[in-house]
């Protein structure tokens, strides 16, 4: 993360086009999801739309692609919600590819893999139940990950 969101990008983000934002963001995900060994084609960033009062700020389709509000993207106070929500996407392809492939992910427990198979195959979306799909092992998991490392960059991020 910090290789591509360096403190000269953090310092110029708001004079960024919506373009290199999202050429930023997609060098992050692609780079990340090299190193975890998913498969990451990129990022589409695109309008979203949600309830009056609430923000969807991305979701991922399971097909190496996540997608990321255009508007949260392009409001300077939001970098640390882009970055949160992209790391939280990355990790549901990494379930997504575990689940598919768990040969490949030897370090993942048989247990965690069912787990993540079961959710993604009955996955609650907040529209329906939104404490149960805050309680979901996926969304749960995607969340510690990506507190994980946002907290491992946040001093030189200085996104706090």
């Amino acid at each position: 993360m910090a290789e591509v969101f360096t403190e000269d990008v953090i310092a110029n983000w708001t004079e960024l086009s919506t373009e290199t934002k999202s050429e930023l963001l997609n060098e992050y995900y692609i780079r990340a999801g090299e190193n975890m060994g998913i498969e990451t084609k990129g990022v589409i960033v695109e309008p979203m739309y949600a309830p009056s009062g609430y923000i969807m700020y991305g979701y991922n389709s399971e097909d190496g692609y996540i997608h990321i509000n255009e508007y949260v993207l392009n409001d300077p106070s939001q970098l640390g919600e882009v970055l949160n929500t992209a790391t939280h996407e990355m990790r549901h392809q990494l379930q997504s590819d575990v689940v598919d492939n768990p040969g490949a992910f030897s370090d993942i427990s048989d247990e965690i893999v069912e787990t993540w198979e079961y959710e993604l195959n009955h996955y609650i979306s907040p529209d329906y139940d939104f404490q149960g799909y805050c309680e979901q092992a996926i969304e749960r998991d995607a969340n510690d990950f990506a507190e994980n490392v946002l907290e491992e960059y946040q001093e030189e991020l200085d996104l706090k």
